[in-house]
C-alpha cells in the first residue's frame, strides 16, 4: 500500500460529507447538503464491522436531472485528493457488498466504481457483466480485464493498485479478500489531463429491476 493517504471515503462521518458531489435520482449537488431518508443513498448498519456503511439502491427510472443513464453515485472531485493525472500510482482499499437478491445485470453496462474524465465513457471503470463477473474497463476502446465472480450476500473486500496513464505504463491490478488475482489490466486508462473517482451505481437504463450496493472503508494511498 501506499505511506500517504490522499483520500477517505469511509461514512464514519455518518453522512455523505467525505464527498464532493452526490446524483441521483431527483438530485445533482453537494453532498454536504443531502439530507437521509429516500432510497437511493443511505447511511447505516451494515453489519459486524460495517457500522457506518452507505447504501445505494437504484430502481427502474431512478436517472438524476441531468439525464443519462440510472444511478446512485458520489463523486470526488479533484480538490478533495481523489483526482489522478498521469504518471499517478494509487492504492484503494474498500468494501462491498452485494444485495443477496442482486439480480446480474441485463443492460450494457453496470458500473459500481470508475474513474471519470470530463467527458464520453470512462477510461477506467469497475464493471459488472451479464455473469455477475467484475472487470476493469476501458469503455472508450471496449477492453477488459476479468477479476472474478461478485458475491452476493456477504461483505467482500478488495484491494486496487493502479499506475494511471494514457500510454504504455497504464496498470491496474487487484486483490480479493486479501488473494491476488491473476488478471493484469494494461490498456491506457486515462483520456485527457486527468480524471476524478466515482463509487456507487451506474447503470444502463434498460435494467429495471432494483439493484442495492452496500459500500465502506474507502481509503486511497499514494507513494
Amino acid at each position: 500500500m501506499g505511506s500517504k493517504v490522499v483520500f477517505t471515503g469511509d461514512y464514519d462521518t455518518g453522512d455523505f460529507g467525505q464527498w464532493g458531489t452526490c446524483q441521483w435520482r431527483g438530485y445533482n449537488s453537494s453532498c454536504k447538503n443531502w439530507k437521509q431518508g429516500p432510497h437511493m443513498a443511505r447511511i447505516t448498519d451494515g453489519g459486524t464491522g460495517h457500522a457506518t456503511a452507505a447504501r445505494f439502491e437504484v430502481r427502474d427510472g431512478d436517472v438524476p436531472p441531468f439525464g443519462g443513464g440510472e444511478r446512485s453515485e458520489v463523486s470526488a472531485g479533484d480538490s478533495l485528493g481523489a483526482g489522478v493525472k498521469e504518471g499517478d500510482e494509487r492504492w484503494y482499499e474498500f468494501s462491498w457488498r452485494f444485495d443477496e437478491n442482486f439480480a446480474n445485470p441485463r443492460g450494457d453496462w453496470f458500473i459500481p466504481m470508475q474513474w471519470h474524465s470530463g467527458s464520453g465513457s470512462p477510461p477506467l471503470a469497475l464493471e459488472v457483466d451479464k455473469r455477475g463477473v467484475l472487470h476493469f474497463a476501458n469503455n472508450r476502446v471496449n477492453t477488459r480485464t476479468e477479476i472474478g465472480p461478485i458475491q452476493k450476500g456477504v461483505w467482500v473486500d478488495y484491494v486496487l493498485h493502479i499506475k494511471f496513464s494514457q500510454g504504455s505504463q497504464a496498470l491496474a491490478e487487484s486483490w480479493v479478500n486479501g488473494l491476488k488475482q491473476p488478471g493484469v489490466h494494461r490498456a491506457s486508462n486515462l483520456a485527457d489531463d486527468g480524471s476524478y473517482l466515482k463509487m456507487g451505481i451506474y447503470r444502463d437504463g434498460d435494467d429495471s429491476a432494483t439493484a442495492i450496493l452496500w459500500q465502506d472503508g474507502l481509503r486511497v494511498t499514494a507513494p
